[in-house]
């Protein structure tokens, strides 16, 4: 055998090591999920952590961490830890779609969580459709998020159904209402279905304008829904907004029933008691004698110092439904998928018992909001259906 033979046999032998490699690294990110060989797996968040919304993205925060200490205690799963890779959005649809790029291209992680606002996560969808890692948009109530496509799912009551249910709380109060609304692609959409529900159910709208998320001072707007004599006020919109709103309508003069605001702490802790006697849409109270909310209850209030609220239950819920359907189809990104697809008997604490999800439109079946009303600083149902 020449010398000049085997320094050729020797190169092809490299190159065909190297290529042999190229092509199995390129099989495994195709495949997506976690490294077989790793510990870990990954969720990724794209969330609010400054700006305008960061107050939500605390409280997922603290849902988060409630259900990661229970998941991994559990064993996590298949053995291996649970952790989050979090992206700040600031729910800016601008910054959402270059963190879905990089959530795609991370191929530790096997599903995405979030964004907050819908037109956020509606942004992004393509990328993640594209990508083929499911987008998890836990609190996406517009009714087009799961259109984006076969890895857009979400738990969240969609717009409709929470404005069909609105109205019909406000027509046991209330025939004649005026409107506040946020001016964004939700709070039209919210407008829009609360108008067509109110004309069914025969409430009069009186008044009605939109207000900028970002104002300080809506008392000129107020003042005229105030003179249109309503029974009742209705704000459609966030907690921090709508502390602002009931805190101005009672400086205004008007007394009666209002509508709006949210499930949070951050809205009770700033309306304070201008809200006293609030109606809202929620998915849960601390109040609720069940076994499973008690227990979860007592160990947010130990963990934190304080009572859950909505978006802490949204966070936690969708942990624990991430991972039951990681458990059944695999900790891998087709795993995830096909756990959604096949799992009837996911559970959450605002989410029910039992539910399966409708595969043609990626939501929950059955799942409806509860109304709830401030008394004495805290959110409890009404009892009303």
């Amino acid at each position: 055998m020449s010398e000049k033979w085997s320094r050729k046999h020797r190169v092809r032998v490299v190159v065909g090591v190297a290529s042999a490699a190229l092509v199995a690294g390129l099989v495994s990110a195709c495949g997506g999920g976690s490294d077989g060989g790793s510990d870990t797996v990954y969720f990724g968040v794209s969330g609010p952590k400054t700006g305008p919304s960061a107050e939500y993205g605390r409280l997922w925060q603290q849902g988060f961490d409630l259900a990661l200490d229970e998941v991994n205690a559990a064993g996590g799963i298949d053995g291996k830890k649970v952790e989050l890779k979090w992206e700040d959005s600031q729910s800016d649809p601008k910054q959402t779609v270059p963190i879905a790029t990089k959530f795609v291209g991370d191929q530790s992680i096997i599903a995405e969580l979030g964004d907050f606002s819908s037109p956020a996560s509606i942004a992004a969808s393509p990328v993640y459709n594209r990508g083929k890692l499911v987008q998890y948009g836990f609190t996406n109530s517009a009714t087009d998020f799961t259109k984006g496509g076969d890895y857009s799912w979400s738990p969240s009551i969609t717009t409709d159904v929470h404005q069909e249910r609105n109205t019909q709380w406000v027509r046991a109060k209330a025939k004649k209402v005026s409107v506040v609304y946020l001016e964004t692609d939700w709070g039209k959409q919210s407008f829009k279905y609360f108008e067509q529900f109110a004309k069914e159910k025969g409430i009069e709208i009186a008044y009605s304008s939109p207000i900028l998320p970002d104002s300080q001072d809506f008392r000129p707007v107020l003042i005229k829904g105030r003179d249109a004599n309503p029974d009742a006020f209705v704000h459609l919109g966030y907690g921090p907004d709508g502390a602002l709103i009931v805190k101005q309508l009672r400086d205004v003069g008007y007394t009666g029933q209002f509508f709006g605001g949210q499930n949070t702490p951050q809205f009770i802790s700033l309306a304070g008691t201008a809200a006293e006697g609030d109606i809202v849409n929620g998915i849960f109270s601390p109040s609720d004698p069940s076994t499973k909310v008690q227990n979860f209850v007592t160990k947010f209030r130990a963990k934190f110092g304080t009572d859950p609220g909505d978006f802490n239950v949204y966070a936690y819920d969708a942990i624990q439904v991430l991972v039951k359907a990681a458990k059944s189809g695999g900790a891998t990104r087709e795993g995830v998928l096909k756990g959604l697809r096949e799992v009837k008997d996911f559970s959450g604490i605002g989410l029910g018992d039992s539910f399966a999800f409708d595969q043609e439109t990626r939501r929950p079946n059955g799942v409806k909001p509860i109304e709830l009303v401030l008394k004495d600083g805290k959110f409890v149902p009404t009892g009303n259906k």
